[in-house]
């Protein structure tokens, strides 16, 4: 077997680094995708768990709101309890009140545009 000359060993040498190159550069490419997968999927859960964080903070404001109003409510005495249910009655029949007369506003607008 002849002796390899210089050109040859450069070429041989050439290849294999083009070739280790070419290895390590898909494997690299490989794992970047990989890692994109990875970082998509939990981009995704962190965007769900901080909406459900944001649900649960909502509810517990809302119910720590009326724990406080239900202790107000229960500290009253017996006189201011019941005003204070005789104002909501008379609050929610305003309420109804005025919806029924937006209601009818609305009808006789109707009529006469």
């Amino acid at each position: 077997m002849p002796k390899p000359n210089k050109k040859q060993i450069e070429a041989n040498l050439r290849n294999k680094l083009a070739s280790q190159y070419k290895e390590k550069t898909e494997q690299l490419k490989s794992e970047k995708s990989a890692l994109e997968i990875k970082y998509n999927k939990l981009w995704s859960e962190s965007c769900e768990i901080k909406r459900e964080r944001d649900e649960l903070k909502e509810k517990v404001t809302q119910l720590e709101d009326w724990n406080r109003r239900l202790q107000e409510f229960m500290d009253m005495n017996e006189e201011e309890r019941t005003a204070y249910v005789e104002n909501l009655k008379k609050t929610k029949e305003l309420d109804e009140a005025i919806k029924r007369f937006g209601f009818y506003g609305k009808m006789m607008g109707t009529l006469f545009a």
